[in-house]
């Protein structure tokens, strides 16, 4: 299990290294979303290894609030002329 958490951050600081490198707004928006997604399974994870229930809500609730987030921030861009 702590080989996953340790795939889940070396796929982090890949998403990282896409955000930095993207020029277009829309380039970079992706890898972004997919950070807070992979932060809230990787809470997940560490919560089932260390065997602590609230962290796992945590990482619930996190995840529920970046896919909300991710509408509101799709929603923006498209409004806008960025």
């Amino acid at each position: 299990m702590l080989i996953g958490a340790i795939g889940i951050t070396f796929s982090i600081l890949i998403s990282i290294i896409f955000v930095v490198k993207s020029k277009n707004i829309y380039e970079r928006l992706i890898p972004l979303l997919s950070i807070s997604t992979k932060m809230s399974l990787l809470l997940m994870v560490l919560s089932y290894i260390y065997n602590l229930q609230f962290i796992f809500e945590v990482g619930i609730f996190y995840l529920l609030l970046s896919i909300g987030g991710s509408f509101i921030i799709a929603s923006f861009i498209s409004r806008s002329d960025f």
